[in-house]
């Protein structure tokens, strides 16, 4: 173990340029990985978030009264596609009329709480049977319009499923580059040693004794790689957690129910990247050496 170091020292120390090089070249594509990772999970997260909000507001003609309105939600409540009926009164409408346009008071003084509608906020357990509800409330009597942005989900999330794709081919894009540079690097190496490999060919000795300091050195440099990367990772992650722009967490496509602490996820995320930098190193390492010296 001593001498594989040893001429892993020597290597590094004589060609410090092609080091440096293949290091920043794969730190910089594991780094580009994480964040892309990072990207498609913050891009479900927001689907998610976006999802949960989504709602069905449901406004009243003047003369359908408080007194058919409160029956009217108490019969929504007892449907199993909806999972919360919220009632906002004339009264509230205003409130909430004020709130938004409290910068503009020439329009506030032309608006009174009897020519805003009632209505009611409706939200379902799944995202799907908003649509089909939408078109069940507009035949309601009493009802005079219902509102649904279905449009702005379903771009979103047709912007994320892009994403998505784009994504995951970009991380095959990214290990097929680590992959190139550790054959690359390590072809560089052989080539250096040409002649004192012949050598200790001719005097016997074993081949794991000529091929082990050249699978250590594409281990090492893809795990240093993917170790500088991940603490970059990790930091995006903190600033996120310190950010609290997700109050309930990261959340995944495949694993809808299940929020992450940005944080913690950072951390599994620099892992997963440290852990493909030592299998990428190792198999990368071996490709090369088969190839180059033919073992």
């Amino acid at each position: 173990m001593p001498k594989v170091w040893n001429i892993l020292k020597n290597y590094i120390q004589k060609e410090r340029l092609m080091t440096i090089s293949n290091i920043l070249v794969m730190g910089v594509t594991f780094l580009l990985l994480g964040i892309f990772i990072e990207v498609v999970v913050l891009s479900q997260t927001m689907l998610k978030y976006l999802e949960d909000q989504a709602q069905i507001t449901v406004f009243f003609k003047d003369e359908f009264g408080e007194d058919k309105i409160i029956p009217f939600k108490d019969s929504l409540l007892s449907d199993e596609r909806i999972s919360e009926v919220t009632y906002i009164s004339k009264e509230e409408a205003l409130k909430i009329f004020k709130d938004i346009n409290q910068d503009q008071p020439v329009l506030l003084e032309s608006i009174s709480a009897s020519v805003l509608p009632a209505s009611l906020e409706i939200k379902t357990k799944k995202i799907t049977d908003l649509d089909g509800l939408t078109n069940e409330l507009q035949s309601k009597d009493g009802v005079e319009e219902v509102r649904f942005y279905k449009d702005v989900i379903q771009k979103f999330k047709s912007v994320s499923n892009t994403v998505y794709i784009v994504g995951f081919i970009l991380v095959v894009v990214f290990f097929l580059i680590s992959y190139s540079v550790i054959i690359s690097s390590l072809r560089t190496a052989i080539n250096s040693r040409g002649q004192e490999l012949e050598v200790m060919r001719l005097v016997g000795a074993k081949d794991s004794y000529i091929t082990k300091p050249f699978m250590y050195q594409g281990v090492f440099f893809s795990t240093i790689s993917a170790f500088l990367a991940s603490i970059i990772v990790f930091i995006l992650g903190f600033v996120e957690s310190k950010l609290g722009v997700f109050s309930r967490g990261l959340s995944f496509g495949f694993l809808p129910k299940v929020f992450m602490n940005p944080v913690i996820f950072s951390l599994i995320l620099a892992f997963i990247l440290i852990l493909s930098g030592f299998v990428l190193g190792y198999f990368g390492s071996k490709a090369a050496v088969k190839k180059y010296l033919k073992y």
